[in-house]
C-alpha cells in the first residue's frame, strides 16, 4: 500500500494529545467538577487506577448493510484523491491490475515506516468504526476492517497485495478504533447546547471520524436528548523536561519538552463489569518536542478477557488477555509492536497505608518493526516480522506520599522483510512520584533503551541510550 496519507493528514501523529486535552474541558464545563484520580506510574506499564463512575456510551440502533457501503466509499474516496488531484502512479488501476493481484497474491512492500506503522492502523480504524457506529457490537465490527482491507489491497491499487498491510490495517486498526469510538462516545452529550453542543460533536468527529460521520447522516448532531450515564474514565495530563544522553554519555545529550496523556477507561479490578472486549483499556500518549527532532510515543491496551485467580492472602489477582499496541517514533530509533498479551496483575496490601502491585505478561507479536541501518539495502528503513515481548513491573503506593516503581518490557522481532535478522529491543523506566497537593503531583524517570541486532549476512549492532525526566502531573 501506498504513502496514501501523508499529505492529508501531515501532523496528525500529534492527535491523541490534542484530543485528550479536550475531554477534561467540556466535562468541567457541564459538571463544574473535577475528577478524582489515581495515578499511572509508566507509558509501558498500565497499572490499576480508581475512578468515579461516570458513563454508558451513546448507543445506536444496528445496520449491517450501511458500513458495508461506507467501507466502499471510503476505498473509493481515498482511492479518487491519490488518482485523480495527486495523480499517484499506483491508483493507475484496470480489470488487468485485479486480474495481477488475485493470481499472484501477497509480497511484502516497502512503505516508508510511519505509513505502515501508522497510517494503516488509521485507516482499519475509520473501517471498524463504520460498523461500530452503526451500532454493531465489537466482534461484528471485526469483519468490516478485514473486509476493507482486502478490498484495498486486491482491487484499489496496480501493486500486489501487502503481507504487513493485511495485520497492520486491520489488526491494529480494531484497537484504535474501539479506543477512539469509545472516547469519542465519553465526549458527547445530547443534552447539551450552542457552544459547548458544537465543540463537543467537533472533539467527538475529530476523535472518530466515521463515528461523527453517522451521527450527522442521521441528524443526531442536534438532535435534543438526555445527559449520558458515561462509563469510568480517569484522565492524567503530564508536562516537563526530557534529557536524553545517547550511548549513555552525559557529553551527548539533548533536551525536549514533554507532554504526555494518560486515559484509564474502566476499572482493572471489577471483572465482572468487563463483558465486552476493551470495556478496559488504558491509553498512552507522549510528545516530546526539541529543535530538529520530536518523540511520538502511542501505547495502548485492552482488556479481551479477564477473570480473578486466588494467588496470595490478602491480595488481588487477575489474569487475563490483551491486545496491544506499541508505538515509538524518534530521528534515533523507531519500534512498533501489535501484539496478543496474557498478563497477571496483583496488588498486595503490606500495611494500612502501604501497598505492592506486580505484574508479568508475556505477548505475542502479529507484526512488529524496528529501523535498522541495513535495511536500506532492502529498499527500506526498517525491519518487519512477527516475535515476541515480556513485560515485568513492581509499584509500591505509600498513602498521602506517593508512589515507587519500576518496569521493563522486552521486544524480540523475527524478520521477515528487510536485513536478515533477529532484533532484540528493551525499554525500562523507573521512577518517584510525590503527591504535592491532592490533584498534582511531581515526578521523576531514568529511562533506558537498548537494542540488540542480530543479522545473517551483515556485521551485529548494539545501541543503547539513556534518560532522565522530570514532569508536574495533574487531574483534569
Amino acid at each position: 500500500m501506498e504513502n496514501h496519507h501523508g499529505n492529508l493528514f501531515k501532523h496528525a501523529y500529534l492527535y491523541p494529545l490534542i484530543i485528550l486535552s479536550w475531554i477534561p474541558f467540556w466535562e468541567a464545563a457541564a459538571q463544574s467538577k473535577l475528577l478524582k484520580y489515581s495515578l499511572a506510574s509508566s507509558p509501558y506499564y498500565s497499572a490499576a487506577w480508581s475512578a468515579d463512575t461516570i458513563s454508558n456510551d451513546i448507543s445506536e440502533k444496528k445496520n449491517y448493510l450501511l458500513p458495508a457501503a461506507e467501507v466502499i466509499g471510503l476505498n473509493f474516496g481515498v482511492w479518487a484523491y491519490h488518482r485523480y488531484l495527486s495523480g499517484e502512479n499506483w491508483s493507475n488501476i484496470s480489470l488487468e491490475t485485479i486480474k495481477n493481484n488475485l493470481k499472484y497474491g501477497f509480497e511484502w512492500d516497502a512503505d516508508g515506516y510511519l505509513i505502515n506503522q501508522f497510517w494503516h492502523p488509521f485507516h482499519g480504524a475509520n473501517y471498524f468504526n463504520s460498523a461500530r457506529s452503526n451500532g454493531l457490537s465489537f466482534w461484528e465490527s471485526v469483519p468490516y476492517a478485514f473486509a476493507g482491507s482486502l478490498m484495498w489491497e486486491y482491487f484499489m491499487e496496480n501493486e500486489r497485495p501487502s503481507y504487513n498491510d493485511i495485520v497492520n490495517t486491520p489488526v491494529s486498526g480494531i484497537i484504535l478504533g474501539e479506543i477512539s469510538y469509545r472516547v469519542s462516545s465519553l465526549i458527547l452529550d445530547e443534552s447539551s447546547s450552542g457552544i459547548e453542543r458544537f465543540f463537543r460533536e467537533f472533539t467527538s468527529t475529530l476523535i472518530s471520524p466515521m463515528h461523527g460521520f453517522n451521527r450527522l447522516l442521521r441528524g443526531e448532531m442536534w438532535e435534543s436528548g438526555i445527559s449520558p450515564i458515561r462509563s469510568k474514565f480517569n484522565l492524567l495530563v503530564s508536562s516537563g523536561v526530557h534529557n536524553v544522553f545517547f550511548s549513555r554519555k552525559f557529553n551527548n545529550g539533548k533536551s525536549y519538552f514533554t507532554l504526555r496523556a494518560d486515559l484509564n477507561y474502566g476499572d482493572q479490578f471489577a471483572v465482572a463489569e468487563h463483558r465486552n472486549p476493551f470495556d478496559y483499556f488504558t491509553l498512552h500518549t507522549e510528545l516530546n518536542i526539541a529543535p530538529g527532532d520530536n518523540i511520538v510515543g502511542i501505547f495502548a491496551s485492552g482488556v479481551l478477557t479477564d477473570n480473578n485467580v486466588n494467588l496470595f492472602p490478602r491480595s488481588k489477582n487477575i489474569i487475563g488477555v490483551y491486545k496491544e499496541i506499541d508505538i515509538h517514533i524518534n530521528t534515533v530509533y523507531k519500534l512498533s509492536a501489535t501484539s496478543v498479551t496474557g498478563q497477571i496483575i496483583s496488588t498486595v496490601p503490606l500495611s494500612t497505608s502501604l501497598s505492592m502491585q506486580n505484574n508479568i505478561g508475556l505477548s505475542a507479536i502479529l507484526m512488529g518493526a524496528t529501523n535498522s541501518l541495513y535495511a536500506s539495502e532492502y529498499g527500506k528503513d526498517y525491519n518487519i516480522g512477527p516475535g515476541a515481548s515480556g513485560k515485568i513491573g513492581i509499584k509500591f503506593s505509600l498513602k498521602d506520599f506517593g508512589d515507587l516503581y519500576l518496569n521493563y518490557k522486552r521486544y524480540w522481532i523475527h524478520t521477515l522483510s528487510g536485513a536478515e535478522s533477529e532484533e532484540f529491543v528493551g525499554l525500562m523506566n523507573a521512577g518517584l512520584r510525590y503527591i504535592l497537593i491532592s490533584n498534582t503531583s511531581v515526578s521523576f524517570e531514568i529511562l533506558l533503551y537498548e537494542r540488540y541486532g542480530n543479522y545473517k549476512n551483515f556485521p551485529d549492532t548494539k545501541d543503547t541510550n539513556s534518560a532522565v525526566r522530570i514532569y508536574l502531573q495533574q487531574t483534569l
